[in-house]
């Protein structure tokens, strides 16, 4: 089975939709995409099949006409009513989910890491295209226009509920035929306001309790005792997001009893790189240690997954949080709040590699740091990658 690259849910093999798709069809309230929307969602003729009890010969009928306009209809996602991609169902879909306060570089991530994807897809012998016009589209004009044409940051990810939230539809990437199976990568986007404040009524971030992955990033930035050490050294920031804890708290919440997998990504990564020119014995020592793993990058060096130097990356960085007032996040990992234990790792990445000035980027241009290690772990763990 395969999951739904909207709601995440697992397809189940024992129910079928099909939904019309003809923009001249009549729309139809629709109760059960609505429980997945911020807003009340209307579409074309939703048609449901259902196995039998008993039937264990049963097959699904080939789909069919819309009853209505008599156009083709569209297999959907029998959870949420999303319509899915041709030959969804035999293919396998990794479901990852970004999360954290406002300013905490999760839309300039996507940006960067889609490009290496595509570096790295070349290395397993593939090659990753968008899966459909939309994801092309939105990650265009979205993601790729502002930073690496524009050479800026693109505005925040808005909330789900105004108009222009592009984010309400997963940017859907086909990584081609790999061991021996058709695989697509789903990303989808949380604005961090969101995350700080979560609406009453959070039905649409469902998906994130189903997530095979969430991202979780933290911005070092927030820390003022590590604002204060890096003045000077680095470019003053025009936003800093809301308190990790708080929107970690949160997102424990939401996800409930539910146990997806967690990448705790220390963001912003390149800021801390400049506590090596502070006047400060402790800092500097420590960020000028060469043989420590946060300051070299191997995630290009091969497809395959380096579990060892993830492990140690990880003990790294909960070491960093500890010493950078962030042990509040390693514990609510370790000791979570609903009491169900999630499997975590925590990283550290910069996807720009030098800090912004303004909205402007750094004149370096763009350096990425790590940024392919947690998909990389997500890949790994979910089957597609081998480990080494």
């Amino acid at each position: 089975m395969t999951k739904c690259p909207h709601c995440f849910q697992l397809l189940p093999p024992d129910a079928f939709a099909w939904v019309c798709e003809n923009p001249r069809c009549t729309k139809y309230p629709d109760r059960m995409a609505s429980r997945y929307s911020p807003v009340p969602v209307k579409k074309g003729k939703v048609v449901i099949a259902t196995q039998p009890p008993g039937a264990v010969d049963w097959q699904p009928p080939l789909g069919g006409e819309c009853p209505t306009c008599s156009e083709p209809m569209r297999e959907a996602c029998p959870h949420c009513h999303y319509a899915l991609l041709d030959g969804w169902r035999n293919g396998h879909a990794v479901c990852i989910a970004m999360n954290g306060a406002r300013a905490t570089g999760k839309s300039v991530f996507i940006a960067v890491v889609v490009k290496q994807l595509q570096r790295l897809a070349l290395q397993m012998g593939t090659v990753m295209q968008f899966g459909d016009a939309r994801t092309r589209d939105t990650f265009t004009e979205v993601y790729e226009k502002p930073l690496y044409v524009e050479r800026g940051l693109m505005a925040p990810t808005p909330a789900a509920i105004t108009d222009n939230s592009y984010q309400r539809e997963p940017l859907v990437f086909n990584l081609g035929m790999v061991q021996g199976r058709v695989r697509f990568l789903v990303l989808r986007d949380v604005a961090g306001e969101e995350m700080e404040r979560p609406p009453a009524q959070a039905g649409h971030l469902q998906f994130l309790a189903h997530a095979d992955g969430i991202f979780f990033m933290f911005d070092p930035l927030a820390v003022p005792n590590i604002r204060e050490k890096l003045v000077d050294l680095i470019p003053a920031q025009l936003q800093v997001g809301g308190d990790p804890l708080i929107v970690l708290g949160n997102l424990q919440r939401l996800v409930g009893r539910s146990s997806p997998r967690v990448g705790v990504i220390l963001s912003k990564f390149d800021a801390l790189h400049a506590l090596r020119g502070v006047d400060d014995v402790q800092w500097s020592g420590i960020m000028s240690n060469t043989g420590a793993a946060f300051l070299r990058d191997p995630s290009e060096d091969q497809a395959a997954y380096d579990v060892g130097d993830g492990l140690l990356l990880h003990e790294e960085v909960k070491s960093l949080l500890d010493r950078l007032g962030g042990g509040g996040v390693v514990r609510s990992m370790e000791n979570p709040q609903t009491g169900v234990p999630i499997m975590h790792q925590f990283f550290a990445v910069s996807a720009l590699g030098e800090s912004p000035d303004g909205r402007r980027l750094n004149a370096h241009g763009i350096a990425p740091f790590r940024c392919l290690d947690p998909v990389k772990w997500i890949l790994h763990v979910t089957g597609v990658l081998p480990a080494v």
